[in-house]
């Protein structure tokens, strides 16, 4: 039997981090090494899922999904980040979930969302913020966002109007 484990990320998931971040590159963004160590080193909230079986030693435990988050006015040069920072002040903004391919659809998403909305209210921090594509349409992501209670309150698009990102909040309170 599996048991999945939700933990702060450290060093050492690094590589296993980069690798799932690779597999889902058209959804979240490129990220080496260095990069994900600054953004580990600059978020609030970096946390894995990891999967223990029965069978296995503890050096075979498998990151299976993460979660990185920003709060307000971490020098974090993402777009979507600086438009939410812009406007908000107690927040936390998640800059990208990742589910290994394996194990989606068995609710380890919803227990980082789950895991981040507690944190939040643990620290009365007022907002969680996302967005998800518009152009071209995600429509999963869509409603999952709904789910958690997030609605729309911007959009930002490129210069050609061939991306058009859907600013979403949901009060954590």
């Amino acid at each position: 039997m599996t048991e999945f484990v939700i933990r702060k990320a450290t060093l050492n998931d690094f590589g296993q981090i980069k690798k799932l971040n690779d597999d889902f590159v058209n959804f979240t963004s490129p990220m080496d090494l260095p990069k994900l160590e600054q953004l580990h080193n600059i978020s609030a909230y970096h946390r894995v899922i990891e999967s223990h079986s029965a069978e296995a030693t503890a050096g075979d435990n498998k990151v299976v999904g993460f979660m990185l988050v920003m709060a307000p006015k971490c020098q974090y040069q993402s777009e979507n980040y600086q438009w939410f920072d812009r406007r908000y002040q107690n927040f936390l903004y998640v800059d990208r979930v990742v589910i290994d391919k394996s194990v989606q659809g068995i609710g380890l998403g919803r227990r980082l969302y789950d895991d981040l909305f507690h944190h939040a209210r643990t620290y009365k921090i007022g907002h969680i913020c996302a967005e998800f594509n518009l152009i071209p349409a995600n429509p999963i992501s869509a409603a999952y966002h709904k789910s958690f209670g997030f609605h729309q309150v911007g959009r930002l698009s490129n210069d050609d109007q061939s991306k058009v990102v859907s600013m979403q909040i949901a009060n954590a309170m």
